[in-house]
């Protein structure tokens, strides 16, 4: 999943593990449910660490336009 990072880093001075960098905040990487987990307050300075980016996914709705042809007859009287 993929989330951000929040200002927490830089105000603690704490480096990522995985990273082993201090990250920016607003800074996008990629975590899988148990280090999100973690990062999310379930850590041993019980601060969140990063936020979830949430995913949009648009579909597309075509509505079909379907023309009609109406035939005239026309008779021709004598």
């Amino acid at each position: 999943m993929k989330v951000k990072a929040t200002n927490k880093y830089k105000e603690l001075s704490i480096q990522d593990n995985e990273l082993g960098r201090i990250l920016e905040e607003g800074e996008v990487f990629e975590v899988t449910k148990e280090r999100f987990d973690v990062l999310n307050g379930n850590n041993q300075y019980k601060e969140v660490f990063v936020e979830e980016i949430k995913e949009i996914v648009e579909t597309a709705t075509v509505k079909a336009k379907s023309e009609k042809a109406v035939k005239k007859l026309v008779r021709k009287t004598k």
